[in-house]
């Protein structure tokens, strides 16, 4: 009787502790404090994250700084279906023609955290972030080239979706001057989990 006593509590504490729970993603629309705040416990893929002109390709940037993350650079049409290029100047990522539209595509795993900052070669612009490709759910908007604005993205599972950037109003040509992104917090040690365990 004991033994049944004893197994239904650890049965029920293994159930509780291995059982999948539900994604848990936050979205940081020009607020890079609450961002830096929420990804504390995470690990800083590459702490140099650069733009490079070795990373260009037909349509976009791939592999930036070795993450696996690609800038891909498309058509005015919102229909994200005809190639347009980059350039990388003094390290940031601009696009070679206004009303560009820019789909930023996560590798399959590992990328917990990212966000970016967001400009303009000239005038202002009006940006619309979302998941989809014609959304507006998350907007920023620079006043001038010197105006920087921030997006960030932060989960307890790694961010698989892409993200949308198109601008909502004008003639913008977008300038993204850096990015940064974190994987999984790290592992604790064994005597660690054992004691969590207990």
């Amino acid at each position: 009787m004991l033994g049944l006593r004893l197994a239904i509590p650890v049965f029920a504490i293994t159930t509780f502790l291995v059982a999948p729970l539900r994604a848990t993603t936050s979205y940081y629309a020009a607020n890079q404090a609450g961002f830096n705040t929420a990804v504390g416990g995470l690990t800083l893929l590459n702490p140099g994250l650069l733009f490079s002109g070795a990373d260009l390709g037909s349509g976009g940037l791939y592999n930036a700084s070795n993450t696996g993350i690609d800038f891909l650079g498309f058509d005015t049409a919102f229909s994200f279906n005809s190639p347009l290029s980059f350039t990388v100047n003094a390290g940031k990522l601009t696009a070679t023609n206004s009303n560009e539209v820019v789909k930023i595509v996560l590798p399959a795993a590992g990328v917990f955290a990212f966000g970016f900052h967001i400009t303009v070669t000239s005038g202002s612009g009006n940006w619309c972030i979302d998941l989809t490709q014609g959304g507006c759910t998350y907007n920023l908007l620079n006043s001038s080239p010197s105006d920087v604005q921030f997006f960030g993205v932060v989960s307890d599972t790694p961010i698989t979706a892409p993200l949308y950037i198109h601008y909502a109003g004008g003639n913008p040509t977008i300038v993204l001057p850096d990015f940064e992104a974190y994987g999984a917090a790290s592992v604790p040690e064994s005597r660690t989990m054992l004691l969590v365990g207990l």
